[in-house]
């Protein structure tokens, strides 16, 4: 693997060369600051470029943030975390024992916030960070190899989720996660076990992220190798490989007075981020040990051919008037591109994945 090395430089030289004998020890390539040339564009955008090559980033947080770099107002440092953040290759060792600047402090918690302690190790010494980094790097890279990820794979599984909407009158929301490496992750034993329906059923329910309606009752039935808790406009189905899915109703009613058939985009974004945060949960639940690294969210909204799309806005200035469009189109399906992220950044970054497949599907359904 090509193996980025992200610290402070001055001060932090003996540290750094630890974690290159610890990927080189691994037969890894190590690419950082010190070794690239002579290059006509900034330092900073060619270490940019260093993290997008690599497969993988060793980032490395002592007490010194660093000092702010143009626009961005971030360190170096930061802004290296942040390129490779979204492509979910960061492992993160912290050094103990040390009297951190405010900078690094906000630093440190947004990293931990990302990782959730899964790739996060702390050290003192440079033989603790050289062990720490041996050992990261070698768990990383058997993951790497068992978990190669197909994208049309995980979206052929996602769309045997996704409901086509004919036969319902209104249209409705369906957020599917598919994780990788594909692999069973309940029995069907635990699929059927009414610990785990009763789980889902009362977080779904009454917990913090609620996608059901209380005054709604709910069912649980087992459908072949799936699990569905459902209501009459939204269920959460799970099956033995850690697929989730939850439909929720996509229209809200605001008032009794209204009754266009219109998408309201704030309310879209809401539900998607709501079913992110449920599937996360659900996640967790069956699979604590993080088997299922990687996760596809996709995202549908059936029935949309006979709805509008608004802002809350719009909403109340277009005074009950509505644009339709698709010509009846059935059902409108988006994804991200990359397909998927990675499994740990599901919850920290539910509003940008929210943010982004509302826009793709607005950009389906508004006329």
């Amino acid at each position: 693997m090509k193996v980025f090395v992200s610290s402070l430089i001055r001060g932090f030289e003996d540290f750094r060369s630890a974690a290159v004998r610890a990927a080189q020890t691994l037969r890894h390539q190590v690419l950082r600051a010190e070794d690239f040339g002579a290059s006509p564009d900034t330092p900073q955008r060619v270490c940019l470029a260093g993290v997008r090559d690599a497969d993988i980033v060793v980032l490395i947080l002592g007490a010194r943030y660093g000092e702010p770099q143009g626009e961005s107002g971030l360190s170096a440092t930061h802004e290296e975390y942040r390129e490779a953040r979204d492509r979910g290759a960061v492992l993160v060792f912290i050094q103990e024992g040390v009297d951190r600047e405010p900078g690094q402090v906000a630093f440190l918690t947004e990293a931990q916030e990302w990782s959730r302690g899964q790739f996060t190790a702390r050290f003192t010494t440079v033989d603790d960070l050289r062990d720490s980094v041996i050992s990261a790097l070698h768990d990383f890279e058997i993951l790497r190899r068992t978990g190669e990820v197909d994208d049309q794979a995980l979206l052929a599984r996602a769309h045997e989720h996704i409901p086509d909407g004919r036969g319902t009158s209104s249209a409705a929301l369906c957020v599917v996660l598919v994780g990788a490496p594909e692999q069973q992750v309940l029995r069907p034993a635990q699929l059927e076990a009414q610990e785990l329906a009763e789980a889902i059923q009362r977080e779904a329910l009454f917990g913090g992220i609620r996608v059901f309606d209380r005054k709604e009752g709910s069912e649980i039935e087992v459908q072949g190798d799936q699990l569905v808790v459902s209501q009459d406009s939204a269920s959460v189905l799970v099956n033995q490989r850690g697929d989730v899915r939850i439909v929720q109703a996509a229209q809200r009613d605001r008032d009794n007075r209204d009754f266009l058939p219109t998408l309201v985009e704030e309310d879209v974004r809401e539900s998607i981020e709501r079913a992110l945060l449920f599937g996360d949960w659900l996640l967790n639940k069956i699979d604590p040990m993080s088997r299922l690294a990687w996760v596809a969210p996709v995202a549908t909204i059936a029935h949309a051919g006979y709805t509008g799309w608004m802002t809350r806005k719009e909403r109340i200035s277009r005074n009950n008037s509505v644009t339709m469009g698709m010509g009846g189109k059935e059902a409108v399906t988006v994804y991200l591109s990359p397909v998927v992220r990675p499994r740990l950044s599901l919850r920290p970054e539910s509003s940008a994945i929210a943010d982004d497949l509302m826009v793709l599907l607005r950009r389906e359904i508004k006329p």
